[in-house]
């Protein structure tokens, strides 16, 4: 009788913490990183997104914890303090262009909220993204393409897309990027 009511009891202290967010497991902020599973989540395929695939040499790709292993130094420090974890980057190659995919995990919606809001802004970015609202995906202009940057919960997005002879059409190939990593969630 004396377990039934201590399960009973943890049951509804799940609940309720649950309910104030706490919760009585894992929340992804204090799931430790996982680097590698994380990269496998966000990773794309060859031709996942019909004509696009991995860039052959091997340091095209990387996973990790420490962004300037990743080749960010200097950079890093802004994603550190919004909140980085781990993240994944790729490059993607289709005749002529090329997709620089960085996927990161800030840990919280809010986090990942806060460095979309604040590329966003500094980046004067105002190009929309296929369906997407501008408050989860948005593009800037560079020549040849676009940077895009979106955030889904606790995952937050950067893809440099380039070799497009205009905005309209590397916006419209950011959405195919996005529909496949919002897909994975």
């Amino acid at each position: 009788m004396q377990v039934k009511t201590i399960g009973i009891h943890f049951v509804f202290a799940c609940l309720f913490l649950g309910v104030g967010g706490l919760g009585c497991g894992s929340s992804p902020a204090s799931t430790p990183p996982d680097p590698t599973a994380f990269g496998n989540k966000y990773k794309i395929a060859d031709n996942q997104i019909p004509g696009w695939t991995q860039d052959p040499d091997p340091t095209t790709y990387w996973t990790g914890t420490d962004l300037v292993t990743a080749g960010i130094d200097g950079g890093n420090v802004l994603y550190d303090e919004k909140g980085f974890r781990q993240g994944m980057f790729e490059i993607l190659d289709a005749p002529n262009q090329e997709c620089d995919l960085r996927a990161m995990d800030f840990g919280t919606d809010a986090k990942a909220t806060a460095m979309f809001t604040y590329q966003q802004k500094a980046n004067q970015a105002s190009i929309s993204i296929g369906q997407y609202d501008a408050s989860t995906a948005i593009g800037s202009s560079v020549i040849g393409g676009i940077n895009a940057f979106a955030h889904f919960g606790a995952s937050y997005f950067e893809l440099a897309l380039t070799g497009f002879a205009d905005q309209a059409s590397a916006a419209s190939v950011a959405a195919k990027f996005l529909a496949v990593l919002q897909a994975d969630q």
